[in-house]
């Protein structure tokens, strides 16, 4: 091998044997890539005479790595980097040492101390685990949009595999719903329908109820209408409509006149429609909204999102491995 690729240095004054502190630093050269399998490394005497030590110590590191699968000796022809586990796990393990340093470095720039980024990443290792072991849940909620889309969400921010129930199958045959339910880790649901979810599959089961509602867009765009414009909020029912219609309220939207109505309620959308200077119509409503009116152009559409702190605190329930009955 080419000498610049091994450039190894011991120190009789440092408190680590000069043997170890040769193989640290032979296992560092394999891990950063300077050393490869098959390479050669200089011979017991090349080596021993370059850093000026006992030949018996440059033999005894070199056996110690061999014993640990980092090298191979090869009769008449020297000693190499072998190509095997422990070799391949130091190379992974300083790829991981990269990625911790780039996370670490970038941490201290935004003004946290080591100790903190230690700290959040043990926390974050753990929750990750715990969620590991949490592998099925079932997401329950009344339209198929949401569902999906929901279902998605978790699977994105857990890892864990989620599948989606129409609340039309649970109220059906609950009977088969506790079935199902039984054969996963975890039941979801919105906080819209926690009560019923629950109420089907009994008390002592496990329900997790997460919150869910316009999201920014919405805010943004209401924000930007001029005060004393007339709106309408729009859902697949009035209830769904008039917790939108607070929620926006307590996001600080308290300069226009705000009405709630469901696509459910034909005379109600349409007196909306007739009162408001624009109707914002939640996207799974929006298609059965569309047949309704004679002007679909008047019509705006929103997204529900699950929020945000509901999912984080999901994750750490799983990783408590006890989910609380809402979030």
């Amino acid at each position: 091998m080419a000498s610049e690729k091994f450039l190894v240095s011991v120190d009789p004054a440092a408190h680590l044997p000069l043997g170890d502190q040769l193989k640290e630093q032979i296992k560092w050269l394999i891990a950063l890539g300077d050393l490869h399998s098959g390479d050669r490394l200089p011979t017991v005497s090349e080596l021993a005479d370059r850093l000026r030590i006992n030949r018996n110590t440059v033999a005894q590191a070199y056996l110690e790595l061999g014993q640990e699968g980092y090298v191979i000796a090869r009769s008449r022809q020297g000693t190499f980097v072998a190509e095997s586990d422990a070799v391949r796990r130091v190379v992974q393990n300083a790829a991981l040492g990269k990625l911790v340093d780039e996370a670490l470095n970038q941490a201290v720039g935004l003004g946290f101390t080591p100790a903190q980024f230690a700290e959040a990443a043990g926390a974050r290792a753990q929750v990750q685990a715990a969620l590991g072991r949490c592998r099925k849940a079932l997401f329950v909620e009344c339209n198929w949009g949401e569902i999906e889309k929901y279902a998605q969400t978790v699977r994105e921010e857990t890892g864990i595999t989620v599948t989606g129930l129409h609340l039309d199958d649970v109220r059906k045959d609950q009977g088969a719903f506790c079935r199902r339910a039984g054969e996963v880790d975890l039941t979801i649901t919105t906080l819209f329908h926690l009560e019923e979810v629950q109420r089907s599959l009994g008390p002592e089961a496990e329900v997790v109820g997460l919150s869910s509602g316009p999201g920014i867009e919405l805010l943004r765009s209401l924000a930007q209408l001029p005060r004393g414009t007339t709106v309408a909020i729009c859902c697949l029912d009035r209830e769904k409509a008039t917790n939108a219609r607070t929620i926006v309220t307590n996001a600080g939207v308290q300069h226009l006149e705000l009405l709630a109505c469901g696509v459910d309620e034909v005379d109600r959308l349409q007196q909306a429609l007739a009162q408001c200077d624009l109707v914002y119509v939640s996207a799974v409503a929006y298609a059965q909204a569309c047949r309704l009116v004679a002007d679909p152009a008047r019509l705006r559409t929103y997204e529900f999102h699950l929020d945000r702190a509901g999912l984080e605190m999901l994750k750490v329930r799983l990783a408590q491995g006890k989910a609380s009955p809402a979030l």
